[in-house]
């Protein structure tokens, strides 16, 4: 659990997302479905007993794991008033669910998947997942060998949505959900099976440009209201301000503002120094700010391999600071 959770007011418990198994792409060293991986987690805190969970993506191959956002909505379903919570998953599905037992109320890609056929709307669970294996199979994208032909997954390994954090706007009632847009190929080299190898199990390549989405989706219905494409990747996430805009940065250096309706851009400056930590918001006086932190991660850093432009970037750590 690397990202922090949610607690919740209304029903006194706190949920956390949880991380892939290792290794990583190899799921023939660690058979079965892994449970409480790539996991959403509800505790009593003041017992630490688990009130339920829900397993994403059972037997997971491709390093799905879900630490990302958890966000608090309230919302009608069929009518009826409920407390609810979304997550915008790694795995490229959108998962709605009851708040007070992790019942699933919807389960929609938001950005191109071909790792499984769907969701089963009820359950949850991948349509092509069987109990009865100790290793799944899904839509047949997985490379299980060393010497099986690559494969393309989407999402990539990287997501869909990943770390870094989609917002909601109870204003408009949609979430804002920063995605990269890349697939990649997947190959096992059982030979990364330790520490100093860094217990991955494999390697993944793509030969694109590493890019980003900016997608606006109704977490009700699953329904992509808006997605818009960025020239360059979103390691730093989204905030909805409340007041009709929605803030992002890329690893270009690039801050930029958009109307959280139609998401066409208003405003944009470059830095100079790309992000990978989020924007946040904030008010003084009442007087509403924005402040973000320059200086991307070594991990993130990777993605630019395929962006000769960027090669000379500086990476600068700095405390900007905007008035709306």
């Amino acid at each position: 659990m690397w990202v922090t959770g949610t607690y919740d007011t209304a029903t006194n418990q706190t949920i956390w997302g949880t991380g892939n198994p290792v290794p990583m792409f190899d799921p023939l060293h660690r058979p079965g479905d892994n449970l409480y991986t790539n996991s959403a987690i509800s505790w009593d805190p003041d017992t630490g007993k688990m009130n339920w969970y829900f397993q994403f993506t059972p037997g997971d191959m491709w390093d799905y794991d879900e630490v990302g956002t958890h966000i608090l909505i309230d919302g009608n379903v069929d009518g009826q008033a409920r407390k609810l919570i979304t997550h915008s998953a790694r795995n490229g599905f959108l998962y709605t669910m009851e708040r007070a037992n992790g019942a699933m109320v919807l389960a929609k890609p938001y950005t191109e998947v071909n790792w499984t056929r769907g969701i089963d709307q009820k359950t949850g669970k991948p349509l092509d997942y069987d109990p009865n294996k100790d290793i799944q199979t899904y839509a047949g994208v997985g490379n299980l060998n060393p010497n099986d032909p690559l494969k393309k997954v989407c999402p990539s390994h990287a997501g869909g949505n990943n770390y870094w954090p989609s917002s909601y706007s109870p204003n408009t009632k949609l979430l804002y959900i920063p995605t990269l847009s890349n697939c990649v190929t997947v190959t096992i080299d059982r030979e990364k099976h330790n520490k100093e190898r860094g217990w991955n199990g494999g390697l993944s390549s793509t030969p694109d440009r590493w890019e980003s989405n900016l997608t606006a989706v109704d977490p009700l219905t699953g329904e992509v209201k808006k997605d818009v494409h960025l020239p360059y990747p979103n390691y730093s996430g989204t905030v909805a301000t409340g007041g009709g805009l929605v803030f992002l940065a890329l690893l270009d250096g690039t801050i930029a503002a958009f109307d959280d309706t139609s998401l066409e851009q208003l405003w944009s400056i470059n830095v100079g120094s790309g992000f990978s930590a989020p924007p946040m918001t904030f008010a003084v006086n009442g007087k509403q700010y924005v402040a973000i932190v320059s200086g991307p991660s070594p991990g993130s850093r990777g993605r630019l391999v395929n962006t000769p432009e960027l090669r000379d970037q500086r990476h600068a750590l700095v405390v900007y600071v905007f008035g709306l």
